[in-house]
This record gives structure tokens, sequence and C-alpha cells, in this order.
């Protein structure tokens, strides 16, 4: 089972750059490729904890807002990178670290996070 965070950014992110950036600053991650431009994060113990989707570029008006809902359609501008971040249930630290990766690619790139159900972001 998995829980997902998204992340609206308004460039191409660089996904490797930004946890390389995260592990710089003491998260213990080691991140493996997972096939076309997707990535894995895996804790200290070698547990897979965070997934890291292909971005997709959103360029279709009212998208955002039929996915995530009007809340989050107001606060990014088309188009916009799609970075969906899977979280493993079950493993410690997994969403603050999917939180976290989803921060900084947003203070990077720019943009919005969302986490929750459709219609109710999480804090």
């Amino acid at each position: 089972m998995t829980s997902d965070v998204v992340a609206l950014v308004r460039n191409e992110p660089d996904i490797p750059t930004v946890v390389e950036g995260m592990i710089a600053f003491g998260e213990s991650l080691k991140l493996r490729e997972a096939g076309d431009g997707a990535f894995h994060l895996y804790d200290r113990e070698g547990r897979l904890a965070v997934s890291v989707e292909v971005p997709e570029l959103v360029r279709v008006p009212g998208e955002v807002e039929r996915l995530l809902g009007p809340e989050m359609a107001a606060r990014v501008r088309l188009p916009a990178w799609w970075v969906e971040v899977r979280v493993a249930t079950g493993v410690p630290d997994a969403m603050r670290v999917a939180r976290k990766f989803a921060d900084d690619i947003v203070h990077w790139q720019g943009g919005a996070v969302w986490a929750g159900s459709p219609g109710g972001e999480a804090p």
C-alpha cells in the first residue's frame, strides 16, 4: 500500500540533484534509477521508502483541478511538471522523506505540494 505526494513545479525537475542535496544535508538515503526516468529512494536499512515517478508535463487547462481539486489548481500555473512521489507504508520516516523531497523540489523550481486526498491537502 502506498500514499502519494505530488509536486507541481514550473521547470523540468532534476530529481537526482534534489536527492543529492537532501543527502548532503543529512538524509540517509540511497538513490537508484528505476528505469525510464523514475527513481527509488531507499532508507539506511535498504528498504524502499519512496518512488519518484517520471515527471509529466501538464498543459491541459482544468487537469490539475480535475485531479487535485480547485484549491490546488489555484496555486499553480500551467504548464507545470507533475512529479508524483509514492510513499511505501510501513517504512518509518517514508512520508517525511517524501514531503521533504517534494518541498525541496518546489523550493528550487517553484510551484506547490499536494499530499492527501483530492479536495483536501495534508499539512
